[in-house]
């Protein structure tokens, strides 16, 4: 951190925005309307961060398109649900209520003032539904972009946004009501033709609408240009220092800098120090931390520091990117004909937990035997009638086991060939195996509650066996700083810090360690980018020299 006044800037601005994925854009967008001179730096040389190559999809309580859905939502309803979720670890129940207020706010904002424009996702119902919490929604909550062409609209632009790559779930092209479509509708000619045509769904579509709005906005997006450390001028941060072309350059700010540069889930000191345990990161992998130092620095009140948005992850030895594997969303967990197991043989939770809350249970603590008996990896364990009905990785349906899937005719023989207690992991299979043919998990309440199709059981009787690794992961971090209602972010004694902001996976999450459904990642940035963006540029200039 810099707390010296600079005998000179190299360029001055009113808002410095640090990062280029949802939450930042959106704070761009709202800074620049605002009346506010805006600069976007990006360390990497792709625009969009992890929201472009994410779902793309935004949970947004109350939002304008749920009534064309038939569906009803209220203010008191979304508090209520979230509210419930986070269970009194919210850093602020201020922030709740902030996030439910701004979120349809700024939807209605964006669709009228940008490029941006969005459906909604009414089958995507918010994950909690099979539980008894007040407030939940059936669907319609969740909105999604529409296709983007991108070849057409920003043709100079195609080769610097991010788009999906190396992850094997859902469709590149397709949109996800697509992905969760039932209707059977041959979609292979449109597929096609978005192919051809360089037309973009899900985030980068997200990315690539308003990222074109900052572009008429004429906002400049500085790329390769990594934010090292803030300004820091009697104790208002007045600007930034970055590397851009391998020289130091200070960028000055007369009223903020706002951080929207992701988490930290690809720094493993950071990882272990605040969530204590290894997790498998499926974002870009700049995501190390770098606002989160800069915050620090600056004397920021943190929150939600053990926490992240997680994601059951399995390896493919067929998908690799610069020789190392890519970690993969979850396939197959839940489905009828399989289970997990710990390194003891055991089952450790209900296997069709919401994705967000499954990865949690490999850091559980047993004071009994003094051990973290379900340390990674864990193994799902399924059947012959289970492969033949679901994809697994790259393992479609009626295709041949791969070399490297473990594969047994008995239980006792894949246990024996995953170096698990042959006696153990058999008494695990029997008694799940009783349970579920009377429909019942009395265990884990799996025939009851769950995400990924609760009730759906079956014992595994359908020889013979395949087994996965399964991991933590996480689609990134939602532990930073804390922030304010209008997105400032927050000091040590409970002040705030003039002149910061916090946004995105850079910020504690307004849900706590929550996950409420599909998109509240994407929806938390985009709320507090919006609140933040027009909180800054509402600011008076302070005079920062010259």
């Amino acid at each position: 951190m810099i707390t010296k006044q600079p005998d000179r800037w190299d360029r001055i601005e009113d808002v410095v925005v640090v990062g280029s994925g949802g939450a930042a854009l959106v704070a761009a967008t709202l800074a620049k309307d605002g009346g506010a001179d805006v600069v976007v730096v990006e360390k990497a040389d792709m625009i969009g961060g992890t929201t472009a190559v994410s779902g793309g999809v935004m949970w947004l309580p109350q939002n304008h398109h749920m009534a064309s859905e038939g569906i009803e939502d209220s203010r008191e309803e979304a508090i209520a649900y979230i509210t419930r979720l986070a269970m009194g670890h919210e850093s602020d129940p201020a922030i709740i209520e902030a996030f439910v207020d701004a979120a349809p706010e700024a939807l209605a904002y964006l669709e009228e003032h940008t490029p941006l424009r969005t459906a909604s996702v009414p089958n995507f119902p918010d994950y909690y539904i099979p539980y008894d919490i007040p407030g939940k929604k059936a669907g319609a909550r969740s909105v999604e972009p529409v296709p983007f062409p991108m070849a057409k609209e920003l043709p100079e632009w195609r080769d610097r946004l991010a788009t999906r790559g190396t992850l094997l779930s859902l469709g590149a092209v397709t949109t996800l009501a697509e992905d969760f479509s039932t209707s059977g509708e041959d979609l292979a000619a449109e597929l096609a033709r978005r192919e051809a045509e360089d037309i973009r769904t899900k985030g980068a579509a997200l990315i690539a609408m308003l990222f074109k709005g900052l572009l008429e906005r004429d906002v400049e997006v500085l790329l390769e240009t990594p934010a090292q450390e803030l300004v820091v001028i009697d104790s208002a941060v007045c600007g930034v220092r970055v590397t851009s072309g391998g020289a130091d350059l200070l960028i000055g700010a007369r009223k903020g800098v706002v951080l929207a540069c992701g988490g930290f889930e690809w720094n493993p000191d950071m990882v272990m120090g605040f969530i204590g345990y290894d997790v498998k990161p499926l974002s870009p992998p700049n995501n190390v931390g770098d606002g989160l130092v800069m915050a620090m620095e600056a004397g920021a009140a943190l929150g939600n520091m053990t926490s992240y948005w997680g994601q059951p992850a399995m390896m493919d030895p067929s998908v690799t990117k610069d020789g190392e594997l890519v970690p993969q969303f979850e396939w197959g967990r839940g489905d009828p004909g399989s289970i997990i197991v710990n390194r003891h043989a055991q089952r450790f939770a209900n296997e069709s937990l919401p994705y967000n809350d499954f990865p949690r249970t490999f850091g559980r603590f047993d004071p009994t035997a003094v051990e973290f008996p379900n340390e990674a990896p864990a193994w799902m364990i399924f059947d012959h009638g289970m492969k033949e009905t679901t994809r697994i990785l790259s393992m479609l349906p009626g295709d041949p086991p791969p070399d490297w899937m473990p594969v047994a005719d008995t239980i006792r023989d894949l246990a024996i060939r995953l170096e698990l207690d042959p006696d153990v992991l058999e008494a695990t299979v029997k008694r799940f195996d009783e349970n579920a043919a009377l429909g019942e998990d009395p265990d884990f309440g799996r025939s009851r509650v769950g995400l990924m199709g609760p009730g759906q059981l079956r014992p595994l009787d359908k020889p013979p066996y395949y087994a996965v690794m399964v991991y933590p992961g996480a689609l990134g971090t939602n532990g930073g700083p804390r922030l304010s209602v209008n997105g400032q972010v927050r000091g040590q004694r409970g002040d705030v810090v003039p002149g910061l902001y916090a946004a995105g996976n850079t910020a504690a999450g307004a849900f706590g360690w929550a996950y409420p459904s599909g998109g509240g990642t994407i929806a938390n940035g985009v709320a507090f980018g919006y609140l933040a963006g027009r909180h800054v540029a509402a600011q008076v200039s302070r005079d920062i020299g010259g």
